[in-house]
């Protein structure tokens, strides 16, 4: 893509991951600290990073982990055990900012629509993602609460324990400094937004109703 767009005028967005990060800087990451992968995926991602950051008028988006309609995704795989009443587990030591779909296009939407009016630029990179953090246990236990169902419907577990095939890191919350002076705003909280899918997604009665308040 980076080739064929090489001598146009046109604008290219890519959009890239959080796992660019190693997870070990014990905050959030911003958009100026220094990427350092530690899998495969997470790699090729950043390698793409450098080809567009290679082209004069590339532009990354990161988001983190994404809930939304249209594909199945961690929390709709928590709601609907809890409905049903399975049982599902949740890692008590992997962070990350739960990021509402429809959130991001619009944030990516502001973002074009900036360039668009020839806003100057504060950065190559934007993090775009729901304000805020959580372990994927505390996000399944909210998605649960906010739903009326029990809480013994999500059951905590180690990244370890599962023996996955790939490394994650332990913390990639993200935040920005770039986004807000170029489209005028912040992304709303995470829980605001996971609160507003679930809304739209589920059938909302009796405790549920009072829950989603």
């Amino acid at each position: 893509m980076v080739e064929a767009l090489r001598t146009s005028a046109c604008w290219l967005v890519y959009v890239s991951t959080d796992y660019v990060f190693d997870g070990r800087k014990g905050a959030p990451y911003d958009e100026q600290d220094a990427p350092h992968p530690i899998s495969v995926y997470g790699r090729t991602k950043l390698e793409a990073e450098y080809r567009v950051l290679g082209y004069p008028r590339g532009l990354i988006v990161r988001p983190s982990t994404l809930f939304g309609p249209g594909r199945m995704n961690f929390c709709d795989r928590v709601a609907q055990a809890a409905l049903a009443g399975i049982t599902v587990e949740a890692f008590e030591d992997q962070a990350t900012s739960p990021s509402f779909t429809e959130d991001v296009a619009e944030t990516m939407h502001d973002l074009i629509v900036a360039l668009a009016k020839g806003r100057p630029l504060t950065s190559r990179i934007y993090h775009v993602a729901n304000t805020g953090g959580c372990t994927r246990l505390a996000f399944a236990r909210r998605v649960v609460e906010l739903l009326g169902c029990s809480p013994r419907c999500v059951r905590p577990v180690r990244m370890a324990a599962l023996k996955l095939p790939a490394r994650r890191p332990t913390s990639s919350i993200l935040t920005t400094v770039a986004l807000p002076p170029l489209i005028g705003r912040n992304l709303r909280s995470w829980e605001d937004a996971l609160r507003g899918y679930l809304r739209q997604r589920y059938p909302v009665q009796g405790h549920m109703a009072e829950s989603m308040r």
